[in-house]
Formats: structure tokens, C-alpha cells, sequence
């Protein structure tokens, strides 16, 4: 908070000082008579030994120590003081105030020029220093409302932050009225605090002009373009408002308002921007990936169906049973596409929960092994996981998706017969799962690549799918705490690694188990 005196204006009366200004002025006043004194008591014991000159010195001295303490008028004061002082006490005839040497007169008018122009150039100094010190309490007001405001992240808390401050700095009572989302000031605004005009608000917005009433002030918070706000103030007449110095400093205060306001608005329009933007390439993206891969099933299934239908009753059984074949696995895929462009969205929108237990490694490999049989026949799976592995909290059904997509992925892209290697180890900061082929690996740069929607490398679409098998497993993986990565292993092909936390697992207690077995 900004003490009293940073507000002081020279030119006001006396009267209208801070008490503790008034009696600092006294103190001085006190001091500029007691100094020639204290001076005399000083140098009257060496009278003998010094010159009159030197004793001139020691008043000097005493002008200039008064003069950087107290400032101009004490220093004033001690100055005319100090030659009838020395006069009497030190200058012949003493006890007099009569002068008979001529270089004692002329000491004494030396002695008052340079007090005097000691006094001023300190007087001077003091309040250059003053007007320095002002200046840097309002840059550090400045940089400390400016970085508050930078973090803020509402209206509200700009609105509270920027109120708190003025009503530090200022001492006056403060109330910030953003505007809402669509640049209008929200209706409450007629419950902003007993004494406030609504009406003068509402006017000040809507005319961008300070405009007063019940005794406050309404001054619009106005960013580049358009108002983003109402400030509404009340300050004391005694307050430090009431001083043109503080008045520019409250200027600036209501321009970073406005200006963060502002920030805040073109921040929330620009993120809203993007999410448009994202929005519709995604759109676009499903809409390419429904198009064709959804396409070619749907073709084949009325081809199918309609030669089921015009040739029922020249087709041998065999026949007949092809074409169920090809009608029921085009729906097949078809369901497996839509089922992983609906999970998507579901994981994407944060509406799937999470239903964590506790499950050993082995059965979720497992279970995804076996729901993938069919596809692996021709397939040697190789599993390497250690005995002992800690439980894992798990969504077991999202998990062995997980698995279940990078293995049918590793199916589409390796030559038929090639193994796929399945392992797993304990890490320092958890369980690393990997899931490695033996085919071509995946090109330099596109590592990270491959785990966005809907992208596919090239060549990718004579294997059918829309693109989003790996970006379903980074977003389940992600929801457990972990991450997904693939890169290319020498000798072997692409390799998919699984880094998941791991969590303390209950204690069983045997006994128990063993009493109620019994």
C-alpha cells in the first residue's frame, strides 16, 4: 500500500499535511534553532586554540547537517541564526553583538551566502529524490497490478484483483463491473453496492464517458476497439485521489484494466476460433473416412444381397454360402469402424469413466489373444512376461482394447506368418508393455504422427480402416496415467511401448481368507 506522504503536494498549506508531516516540520524547525547553540557549546571550550574561521566551519557544518535532515526551512532558520549567535559568543568584542573585525563581518556573510545556497541545492536534492521515489513506487504499482492481471484467467478475478488494488493504492472503494460475453453489462449490475447509481453504470458503458452521480464516479474500462467494463469509485475527499499525481496513476490503473479485459475477450474468442477450426477438420476428416472406407463395405453388401436376391435360384449352396460370407464380414467391419469412431468421440468428450480394478497382466493379454484368434491363426505369438508382475489398476475392458488394436494393427502391416512379439518388464517409474512385429517399421518423423485421428501413412488404405485404432490407445492410455510411443527396432520391425504408472496393491489378509474358506 502507498503511504501518505507519496501524494504530498509541496505547494498545499500546512494545514492540510499528514500529522506526522506537521510534526516532522516542527522537529526541524526545533532543530535549526538548537544547532548554532549546540555548535557554540561545542566550539566554546576550544576558543583558544581556534581561529574564528574555524569556528565559522563548525556553524557551517551544523547549517548543512540540519539542512540534509530537515530540509530548506530548517536550514533557513539555523543559517540566520548562526551569525548573531557567533557574533555574541566568538567574534570581539564577545558578548556583544557588535563586530569590530572587518574579516569576522566578512566570514559572516559568507557563512550566510553558502548556508543558503547549501540549503537549496539539498533542498533541491531531497526533492528530486522525492519526485524519483514517487516515480518508482508507481512503476512497481504498475508492474505488480500489470503481472496480477497477466495471470488472471475470468472477468471475476480481474474484476476482484483490480478493485483490491485500487482500494490499496488509492485508498478508495472500487467496484469493477465486467461485461459479459457478448459485451453487454450483465443485468445484476443494480446489485454492484449500496450507493452506486446502476443507471450512471449502464451510461458510462454505453457512451464510453465518465459520468457522476451520488457522490462517485463511473469510468468506462475501454480496451483497442470497443468497452469492456464499468469501474465505479468512491473516494474521500481526503483520499489519495484528491492529488493530480495520483490522478495520472489511476489513469494508467483503468487503461491495464481495459487492456486485460480485452485480453481476456480476444483469448476466449481465439480459443473458441480454434475449437471451430478443429471441429470442422474433424468433421471433415470423419466425413472423408465415412465416405470411403464406410462406402466399400456398404457396396459389397448390396452387391452381395442383391445376387442373393436376382440369383437365388441359380446359385449352388456353396455359392450361396460365399455370399452370406462376404455380406457378414463387410458388417462385421463395418460395425468395427463405427464402433471405434463412437469410442473415440466418447474418450475424446471425456463422457467414458473410467472403471478401474485390480488385474494381472497375463489375463488381459490373454483375453485379448483369444478374442483375436480367429486373425492369429496363422500368426506365432510370443510372450515374454516375467512371474510375479505387481497387479495393475486397470480398466480391464479399455486395456485389452488396447492390446486387441495393436495387434490387429501389427496383423494389417506385416507379411502374412510373421511373428509378433509380445513382452513386458518392470521399469523405475513403473510397468513398460511392448507389442513388437517384424514388418517394414514405420517411416523416419512419423513416430508420433501415426497416434493422430484419422491419419493414415500412404498406402495405408488398401488395408481399410478410418485411423483411429492408435489414437484410441493413446487417449485410454492416457486417461490411466501413462503414454504410448512406437519406434523401429533393428532386425525386427515396429515396436509399440506402453509406460504405465504403478500403484501399491492391497494387502490380503490371509487369515481371513482362510476362516471363511473355512
Amino acid at each position: 500500500m502507498l503511504g501518505s506522504r507519496r501524494w504530498q503536494s509541496h505547494a498545499g498549506p500546512e494545514a492540510r499535511l499528514p500529522a506526522r508531516t506537521r510534526r516532522e516540520r516542527f522537529i526541524g524547525y526545533v532543530c535549526g534553532i538548537a544547532a548554532p547553540f549546540i555548535c557554540t557549546l561545542a566550539a566554546w571550550p576550544l576558543r583558544s586554540i581556534l581561529e574564528p574561521a574555524s569556528i565559522l566551519m563548525s556553524y557551517m557544518l551544523g547549517v548543512f547537517l540540519v539542512a540534509s535532515r530537515y530540509g530548506r526551512g530548517a536550514s533557513l532558520t539555523a543559517s540566520l541564526l548562526s551569525p548573531p549567535v557567533f557574533a555574541y559568543y566568538f567574534a570581539p568584542p564577545i558578548f556583544s553583538f557588535a563586530i569590530s573585525d572587518l574579516e569576522n563581518i566578512v566570514g559572516l556573510a559568507i557563512m550566510i551566502v553558502v548556508a543558503s545556497l547549501t540549503s537549496n541545492l539539498l533542498d533541491r536534492a531531497r526533492s528530486q529524490a522525492e519526485i524519483a521515489r514517487q516515480r518508482e513506487n508507481r512503476a512497481n504499482a504498475l508492474y505488480r497490478l500489470s503481472r496480477a492481471l497477466s495471470d488472471a484467467q475470468s472477468r471475476e478475478a480481474i474484476a476482484a484483483l483490480a478493485a483490491e488494488r485500487i482500494r490499496d493504492e488509492f485508498g478508495a472503494e472500487a467496484v469493477i463491473v465486467p461485461a459479459d460475453e457478448n459485451r453487454r453489462l450483465p443485468v445484476a449490475i443494480a446489485e454492484v453496492g449500496p450507493g452506486f447509481d446502476a443507471e450512471a453504470a449502464r451510461q458510462a458503458f454505453a457512451a464510453n464517458s465518465t459520468r457522476h452521480s451520488q457522490g462517485a464516479a463511473y469510468y468506462p474500462l475501454a480496451g483497442s476497439q470497443t468497452v469492456f467494463g464499468v469501474l465505479l469509485v468512491r473516494a474521500e475527499p481526503s483520499s489519495r485521489l484528491a492529488h493530480p499525481e495520483a490522478l495520472a496513476l489511476f489513469e494508467t490503473f483503468r487503461n491495464l484494466v481495459g487492456q486485460a479485459l480485452e485480453r481476456l475477450y480476444l483469448a476466449e474468442r481465439a480459443r473458441e476460433a480454434g475449437l471451430q477450426v478443429q471441429a470442422e477438420a474433424l468433421r471433415n476428416a470423419l466425413l472423408s473416412a465415412i465416405s470411403h472406407d464406410l462406402r466399400t463395405p456398404l457396396t459389397r453388401i448390396s452387391g452381395a444381397a442383391g445376387a442373393l436376391i436376382d440369383n437365388a435360384d441359380r446359385l449352388s449352396a456353396a455359392e450361396r454360402q460365399e455370399f452370406y460370407r462376404a455380406v457378414f464380414d463387410e458388417a462385421q467391419r463395418m460395425a468395427e469402424l463405427t464402433s471405434k469412431i463412437l469410442d473415440m468421440a466418447r474418450l475424446s468428450s471425456g463422457e467414458i469413466t473410467l472403471h478401474c480394478e485390480w488385474n494381472a497382466l497375463e489375463e488381459i493379454v490373454g483375453s485379448a489373444l483369444t478374442r483375436l484368434d480367429k486373425a492369429l491363426r496363422e500368426r506365432p505369438v510370443r510372450t515374454q512376461i516375467p512371474d510375479r508382475l505387481p497387479l495393475l489398476w486397470v480398466d480391464a475392458v479399455l486395456f485389452e482394447q488396447v492390446l486387441a488394436n495393436l495387434i490387429e494393427n501389427a496383423i494389417k502391416y506385416t507379411p502374412p506368418g510373421s511373428p509378433i512379439d509380445i513382452g513386458a518388464e518392470l521399469a523405475a517409474d513403473g510397468l513398460q508393455l511392448t507389442v513388437t512385429d517384424y514388418g517394414a517399421g514405420i517411416p523416419d518423423g512419423m513416430q508420433q504422427k501415426i497416434f493422430d485421428k484419422f491419419y493414415r501413412l500412404s498406402g495405408e488404405t488398401e488395408h481399410g480402416g478410418v485411423g483411429l485404432g492408435l489414437a484410441l490407445c493413446r487417449t485410454i492410455i492416457a486417461a490411466h496415467g501413462g503414454r504410448i510411443r512406437a519406434t523401429n527396432v533393428a532386425g525386427k520391425g515396429a515396436a509399440f511401448i506402453i509406460d504405465l504408472p504403478l500403484r501399491e496393491p492391497p494387502a490380503l489378509d490371509w487369515g481371513e481368507t482362510v476362516e471363511s474358506g473355512g
